[in-house]
């Protein structure tokens, strides 16, 4: 039986002590010797980033052991050397290599998915209780955007293709094969509230950015809100000399239409 999240064991625990004061009244006679519970949890156990977390940890053969001081973190003509034991370690090899490199330029393509989910669910309530906010946290994290140091850890970077491919089945190859629109249906397919929020701000317009150009009220190409008002209801710089009053009246009317 797999285990239950929270929600999962509180749906449990009402249904027993539902089923247990129903019984407890109806007599000794009445009651099953065997009653099966089905529990819907939509809400996600912690195995998936447990195995993630133990598959990336089994890939570490032995521990990394540092034996100087990388120079890329200190000025030898103006810092002093913190531990005069240890040499300073001029690199031959690149910081990144091939792999690392590859990894880097795929979970890049994701995250460039993942800003766009959030440039659209961003102000949701349903996005901050999502996986697509989660993955967005870990990706910002692996990738030092914030930091911006290149320091890349594998076992990092191996913990989080871990958790791709447990959660969403995606592994690096087909996330550089497929193209963002792919990628973006992928990820929001674990997030069922955002896809019903989608669908209600796709039917409402709300996800579409539209432009207007400038309204022009006069010769003057004049733009500003003040300049709308005027058109209206009126200024005196719309009526010549000697001209009579024009008494306007405005009739503004809001219609609704709800849509299935």
């Amino acid at each position: 039986m797999p285990k239950l999240s929270l929600s999962g064991n509180t749906e449990l625990l009402r249904k027993m002590s539902s089923d247990f004061v129903k019984l407890a009244s109806a007599g000794a006679k009445q009651i099953p010797a065997q009653r099966i519970y089905l529990i819907k949890d939509d809400s996600e156990g912690p195995a998936v980033p447990r195995s993630a977390r133990k598959a990336a940890l089994s890939k570490l053969i032995s521990p990394m052991v540092k034996v100087a001081i990388d120079t890329r973190h200190i000025d030898q003509e103006t810092t002093r050397n913190p531990r005069r034991a240890l040499q300073y370690w001029h690199r031959t090899d690149p910081f990144i290599s091939e792999d690392v490199q590859g990894k880097l330029d795929v979970f890049s393509k994701l995250m460039t998915v993942l800003d766009s989910i959030k440039e659209d669910y961003g102000k949701e309530n349903a996005y901050h209780d999502s996986y697509a906010r989660e993955l967005h946290g870990h990706l910002e994290r692996v990738l030092r955007i914030k930091i911006a140091d290149g320091e890349y850890h594998e076992p990092q970077l191996a913990y989080l293709e871990q958790l791709i491919y447990a959660r969403y089945r995606l592994s690096m190859e087909e996330i550089k094969r497929m193209d963002y629109a792919g990628i973006k249906k992928a990820v929001l397919s674990k997030d069922e509230d955002l896809i019903r929020r989608g669908v209600f701000l796709e039917q409402t317009g709300g996800l579409e950015k539209k432009s207007t150009g400038p309204i022009v009220i006069d010769g003057n190409s004049r733009t500003t809100q003040q300049n709308v008002i005027e058109a209206i209801f009126g200024n005196n710089n719309f009526r010549r000399d000697g001209e009579k009053k024009v008494e306007r009246t405005i009739t503004i009317t809001i219609s609704d239409e709800v849509k299935e």
